[in-house]
C-alpha cells in the first residue's frame, strides 16, 4: 500500500493529465456523431472478431460431444422408423430391432483377422452376436463383451460372412474378405445364370437374426473368373469406409432369444 501511495504521489500529474484527455476525448466523440458512429463500429468490429473465433475454438472443442449428440438423434430416428414399420397388410407391427449409438475407440485395418472395439458393454445391453452398422452400411458383429466394452468382428475379417441379397434381381449371395485391402470384399456363391454389372447393390438379406434386411453392404466393382460352373463371384466395394470409421450403432433383434428357441427345437 505504502508504495502505491508513492507511486501515486509522484505521477499524479501525468495521470491527471491523461484521464482528462481521455474524459476530453469521449466528449468530443460523443458530441459528433460521425466520430461517434466510427468508435462504435471499430469497437463493433474487434469485438465481433474476437466472439468469432471464441466461437469456433468453442465449436473445436465441443465437436466431439456435438458428433456424439447427433449419433444419438440418428439411433432415436432408426428406431422410431422401426416401431412405426407397416407390413405388407398395412397392419402395425412390434418394433423388431433396436439401435444403440456407440463409439469406436479402435478399429485394426491391416491384419488378416480385423477388429473394432467401441465403448459400450454388457451394462448398455450389448451382447454376443448383435449386429453393428454404420450410417453408411454393414460394419460386423459383436464376439466378445464386457461391462463397459464390446470387440467386433468387422467385415475385414477372413471369417466373417454375411448373407447378401442383389436389389435389382433379389437373388441370395455371400460376401467375404480374403484380405484385399480395407475397401473391398468379395461376393461369393452368386448362382451362374444371375447378369452381375458394376454398380449393382448388395444389401443384407435379412435372413439371420443378427441384422435387418436392406442395409447397405456394398457395390460390384468387377466380375471375378470363377472355374466352377454353377456359381460366380465378383469384387465389391463396401459401403462403409472401414479408415474413417469413428461412429457405429449396435443392433438388437429384439425376438432373437425367441428366433432362436425356434431353431433349437426338436423335430
Amino acid at each position: 500500500m505504502y508504495n502505491l501511495l508513492v507511486f501515486l504521489k509522484k505521477y499524479s500529474a501525468a495521470l491527471l493529465f491523461l484521464l482528462l484527455e481521455i474524459v476530453c476525448i469521449l466528449l468530443i466523440l460523443n458530441s459528433l456523431p460521425y466520430h461517434n458512429r466510427k468508435l462504435v463500429s471499430v469497437s463493433n468490429s474487434i469485438t465481433g472478431g474476437v466472439h468469432e473465433k471464441m466461437s469456433n475454438i468453442g465449436d473445436y472443442f465441443n465437436l466431439k460431444s456435438e458428433n456424439e449428440l447427433l449419433a444419438k438423434r440418428n439411433a432415436f430416428l432408426m428406431n422410431t422408423l422401426e416401431k412405426y414399420n407397416f407390413n405388407s397388410d398395412s397392419t402395425f407391427t412390434d418394433q423388431t430391432f433396436t439401435y444403440m449409438p456407440a463409439n469406436v475407440i479402435s478399429n485394426s485395418l491391416h491384419e488378416t483377422n480385423n477388429y473394432i472395439m467401441i465403448n459400450k458393454g454388457r451394462i448398455d445391453g450389448v451382447e454376443v452376436d448383435m449386429g453393428v452398422i454404420s450410417d453408411n452400411g454393414v460394419v460386423g458383429k459383436v464376439i466378445n463383451v464386457s461391462n463397459h466394452y464390446a470387440s467386433v468382428m468387422s467385415l475385414l475379417n477372413t471369417y466373417s460372412v454375411t448373407s447378401a441379397r442383389f436389389v435389382d434381381n433379389q437373388n441370395i449371395a455371400s460376401v467375404v474378405w480374403k484380405n484385399d485391402g480395407c475397401d473391398y470384399g468379395t461376393v461369393i456363391d452368386i448362382p451362374a445364370h444371375v447378369d452381375i454389372k458394376k454398380g449393382d447393390l448388395l444389401v443384407t438379406s435379412g435372413f439371420s437374426n443378427t441384422l435387418p434386411a436392406g442395409i447397405s453392404i456394398g457395390i460390384i466393382e468387377e466380375n471375378i473368373p470363377e472355374e466352377r460352373d454353377d456359381f460366380k463371384s465378383a469384387r465389391l466395394k463396401f459401403s462403409t469406409n472401414f479408415s474413417t470409421l469413428q461412429h457405429v450403432y449396435v443392433v438388437k433383434n429384439n425376438f432373437k432369444s425367441e428366433i432362436d428357441s425356434l431353431c433349437l427345437t426338436p423335430r
